[in-house]
């Protein structure tokens, strides 16, 4: 007894005709139409793609490669996104600690005793220091020219031997956080009457 051999579609897709073997799948689903159309499902494995005549090999691998390359975007995107969260959070508390640095100023101008004078500023040089290890720096200002990305200026001052927009006094401490501005100083600017 012979075994029954599975037919195979020879159709031409492009003719959209069938010419399989008489009682093929698609030789049963168009008998009594007029018109004779194939709609056969297992066309020729080696065909092309209807996507810009590609074939299907070079349809799954241009496939693979865009996923491949979305992949690597959405990793990159991520990665950063987890960097700039553990930025922002490490601002979150640099801000809440900075009035903390502030009160060491007020501390420093009511302690008349030397001894206990030069152990706060040793408390506040300490924490400056570990700040800096976290990328944390003060704003300059004394002396410096007034900037305004760096600067807000809460007041201004007529000094004749001091040049135009010069800061006299920093009313209170400014600080970055690797170049990105946390708390601007508020300062007393120079401004020379016309």
């Amino acid at each position: 007894m012979e075994k029954n051999k599975e037919k195979k579609c020879c159709c031409d897709e492009k003719k959209d005709e069938c010419s399989c073997e008489k009682n093929c799948d698609c030789q049963k689903n168009i008998e009594g139409e007029s018109e004779k159309k194939c709609d056969c499902s297992h066309k020729n494995e080696s065909s092309t793609n209807e996507n810009n005549g590609k074939t299907k090999e070079e349809f799954y691998l241009d496939l693979a490669q865009r996923l491949q390359a979305e992949f690597e975007n959405f990793r990159k995107r991520t990665h950063f996104e987890m960097i700039k969260a553990k930025e922002d959070g490490q601002i979150s508390v640099i801000e809440a600690f900075l009035p903390c640095l502030d009160t060491f100023k007020v501390a420093e101008k009511s302690i008349s005793d030397k001894q206990v004078l030069e152990g706060v500023k040793m408390i506040e040089l300490s924490i400056l220091e570990a700040l800096k290890k976290l990328e944390v720096e003060k704003i300059e200002a004394v002396g410096e020219k007034y900037d305004p990305n760096l600067h807000t200026a809460i007041a201004v001052a007529c000094v004749g031997d001091k040049e135009n927009d010069i800061i006299l006094e920093e009313y209170q401490a400014g600080y970055k956080f690797k170049n990105r501005v946390i708390r601007y100083s508020k300062v007393i600017v120079n401004k020379k009457e016309d």
